[in-house]
């Protein structure tokens, strides 16, 4: 056996690991990991943020419903009382708000949860009325308005209360009670207590500024009194009288109607005259005589003066503070639901549709889409009811996106939209009873459901956020 010696010196001696090397290196790589998986997460929580921020925005816009599909029903049956109330159109925090007439005659200023019709507070303005209970007659003759505000729901609203109304007889024939109080009432809408009552003898119509309260008088030589008063004290601070009718529509100098948007005021008596104040009460616009009209656009917020031209066509005039007036041919169509996305864009609807710029008068666009009832303006497009169903247009071109047309024989009504959808109700032709509620695609105009209208109701409307469906024997629901 041989013995063999080891040289140590020629023997390879493994090198000292650095001192957490392979450590460091799995360190950074999870740590590397986690700062890209923590970067995804904060920015999905950003963008999760903003959709449901565009969600929000999206269900605040005026005339825009709460979320509704093909399981739809109705959510509560309003009495006349509460008709009445939704018809004011006072929109604070999921409810709505507006002076009701009890069975009793008696008059509240009342808050009803958009949801359920659940009662969240009345507020009593004027006693029982016996001689209102036997007329028949359940409808306020005053009614309620917001106080506008900077931004937001209105924080106050302002009522005209009176014991007036008109009796029927088995016949129909109107007789008119005259009021003997008649007061305007400044209420807090969070919780219905009174800020202000003051006393407006004889007035018929009520509108509201800040700060303003605007009223109609009627008087005994069919000349009628507009005023302007501070809001809290009801101190008189201008006066304004209409023209005077001509002999054959005397019968409509009582009738004056009042609208407030953006610091202007209208004065309309129907079929007569039209003139826009300004919040000192002086004339800013006013019409001929003759056939004149006021529409308002509370979406846009502004004023559309409608009359005729010498050829006997239609003329929109459009008034807003800050603003030349602007002449267009054609009707005003007021979009019932604008997001903003195409600025300054008007339409009007005369054989055809026209996109006009609201600030200089300019033509955008012309389509040769006939419009039926009303719009829409969502993310540019402009959806149009027509004739025949429903139609997108690009909103800056007026270039056609699609057509969807209704099914069967059925005619379209008012279209609304939740945001992710457009819903209309399919009105049947030559006698039908039974309409349909259907659902069309934004992008594309798919029909996405199509259901029987709930309770063999008629048609369909929104009035603030609220899906509104009626019968033919006039049952008014809120659907949902």
């Amino acid at each position: 056996m041989q013995h063999v010696e080891l040289d140590e010196a020629d023997v390879p001696v493994p090198a000292p690991e650095p001192v957490g090397g392979r450590r460091s290196v799995w360190w950074w790589v999870v740590g590397t990991v986690v700062v890209v998986v923590a970067g995804l997460a904060v920015t999905q929580v950003v963008l999760d943020a903003r959709e449901r921020a565009a969600a929000e925005r999206l269900a605040a816009t005026p005339g825009v419903v709460r979320s509704v599909g093909a399981d739809v029903g109705v959510l509560w049956r309003p009495d006349p009382a509460a008709t009445s109330v939704i018809a004011q159109g006072i929109d604070v925090d999921g409810a709505v708000l507006g002076l009701a007439v009890a069975d009793d005659g008696s008059q509240a200023f009342v808050s009803l949860d958009q949801r359920t019709g659940r009662q969240r507070f009345s507020t009593p303005l004027l006693g029982p009325d016996a001689d209102r209970v036997r007329s028949l007659d359940r409808t306020a003759a005053g009614t309620c308005v917001a106080v506008p505000t900077d931004e937001g729901s209105p924080d106050r609203a302002a009522c005209l209360v009176s014991d007036g109304f008109v009796q029927y007889g088995d016949e129909g024939v109107q007789t008119r009670k005259p009021a003997t109080t008649t007061r305007v009432v400044v209420l807090d809408t969070r919780d219905g207590h009174v800020v202000a009552d003051t006393s407006a003898p004889g007035a018929t119509a009520l509108a509201a500024l800040r700060g303003l309260a605007v009223v109609a008088v009627p008087g005994r030589d069919a000349q009628t009194e507009v005023t302007g008063r501070d809001l809290l004290t009801g101190e008189v601070r201008w006066r304004f009288s209409p023209p005077l009718p001509g002999a054959d529509r005397r019968v409509f100098a009582g009738e004056v109607r009042l609208f407030a948007v953006d610091g202007l005021i209208g004065v309309t008596i129907p079929g007569w005259t039209a003139t826009v104040l300004s919040s000192s009460g002086e004339v800013l616009r006013a019409s001929s005589p003759g056939d004149a009209d006021h529409l308002l656009d509370p979406v846009a917020g502004r004023l559309v003066l409608l009359s005729t031209t010498g050829s006997g066509s239609l003329r929109s005039t459009l008034v807003e503070r800050g603003r030349a007036d602007v002449d267009l041919p054609g009707e005003v169509l007021p979009l019932t639901v604008d997001d903003g996305s195409v600025p300054d864009l008007v339409l009007t609807s005369s054989g055809d549709v026209r996109g006009w710029d609201a600030a200089t008068g300019e033509s955008r666009w012309r389509s040769d889409v006939v419009a039926s009832v009303n719009a829409l303006l969502l993310d540019g497009r402009v959806y149009v009811s027509t004739r025949n169903g429903v139609a997108a247009l690009d909103g800056r071109t007026g270039d056609l996106l699609w057509r969807a047309s209704t099914g069967g024989s059925g005619v379209p009504g008012f279209v609304v939209t939740d945001g992710r959808q457009l819903v209309t109700t399919e009105q049947p032709v030559g006698g039908g009873n039974i309409s349909n509620l259907a659902a069309f695609a934004l992008d594309d105009g798919r029909t996405l459901w199509r259901v029987s209208f709930p309770e063999n109701l008629w048609s369909s409307a929104a009035i603030g956020h609220l899906l509104i469906g009626w019968g033919r024997d006039g049952r008014l629901v809120v659907l949902g």
